[in-house]
């Protein structure tokens, strides 16, 4: 059986959250949570750890997307916690109502800073990353500084070129970051073909397209489109998803495609239990096959 979860340090935890009135989503969660605050020179931030009634594997660590708090992944963490499997997610500056005021002028660097602090939490057993879109760039480059890490999850990941880190979400980050293929100019598929774990990717069917397909240049994304009279948004070039499958050896890569969903899965497994219910069992099977 697994040990109980055992926190780094206890200075800044909480039992409740004053911040709750500005989650996005505010829903109980099926087991204990506990909040704790960092500090971050003249601002904080808040992270959330879902602890199970009996764990079954080490708290994995959770980096959320654009324009997400700790609440958008609650249909895949909930049932995660309810299967044994705790998480802790932190709020990072730039991206919600939960997270302001945050740091100034924060980047993909502050937010991998911020991700580091909270990580420290549960460091000397998480073995296990998740990380959701734009979270996905983090959580590999965090991955990459993390030696225990044998596990980690990608959620319609993004990659972004090495040198858009350090620009300032906004103008700045979308001209770093709209370069035809510019997302291969990362590190980050270095690390994955030599990273000794295993990677399970989650992606729908309707992300990555093909840009030129649909009239956009080669190495860029797809956008928002219209599908057999359904609105679609596809965000991740397909070259990057090409780039992941390719850095990471076939023997350790699982993936998960979604059908009827597109860089949209948080709100599809909000909206889709049934399919929430099998994404959480295919997660869930993937971190206990190495606790």
């Amino acid at each position: 059986m697994a040990q109980p979860v055992l926190l780094e340090s206890t200075m800044h935890i909480q039992m409740a959250s004053p911040q709750r009135v500005k989650w996005q989503f505010d829903e109980p969660a099926p087991g204990k949570e506990l909040f704790i605050n960092e500090v971050f020179g003249n601002y904080q931030q808040q992270a959330r750890l879902l602890v199970p009634d009996i764990e079954r594997a080490a708290p994995a660590f959770v980096l959320g997307g654009a324009r997400s708090d700790f609440t958008r992944l609650n249909p895949l963490l909930y049932r995660l916690q309810a299967a044994g499997i705790g998480s802790l997610t932190g709020n990072l500056s730039g991206h919600s109502l939960a997270s302001e005021p945050g740091a100034m002028a924060p980047s993909l660097a502050t937010n991998l800073d911020e991700a580091q602090r909270f990580h420290a939490h549960i460091a000397p057993r998480c073995r296990t990353l998740i990380g959701h879109s734009l979270g996905g760039a983090i959580t590999l480059k965090l991955a990459a500084q993390l030696p225990q890490v044998d596990s980690i999850v990608l959620i319609c990941p993004a990659v972004y070129p090495d040198h858009a880190h350090q620009a300032p979400f906004g103008p700045a980050f979308t001209a770093a970051i709209n370069k035809p293929f510019g997302f291969l100019e990362s590190d980050s598929y270095t690390f994955l073909n030599q990273f000794r774990g295993r990677v399970l990717m989650v992606i729908g069917e309707y992300d990555g397209l093909n840009s030129q397909r649909f009239g956009k240049g080669p190495g860029t994304s797809a956008g928002n489109l219209w599908l057999a009279g359904t609105e679609r948004y596809s965000p991740i070039p397909e070259e990057v998803n090409l780039a992941l499958m390719r850095a990471v050896p076939a023997s350790r890569l699982q993936c998960l495609f979604l059908t009827d969903c597109d860089h949209g899965i948080a709100a599809h497994l909000r909206s889709t239990p049934a399919i929430a219910d099998q994404v959480a069992d295919t997660v869930a099977t993937f971190i206990l096959d190495n606790a």
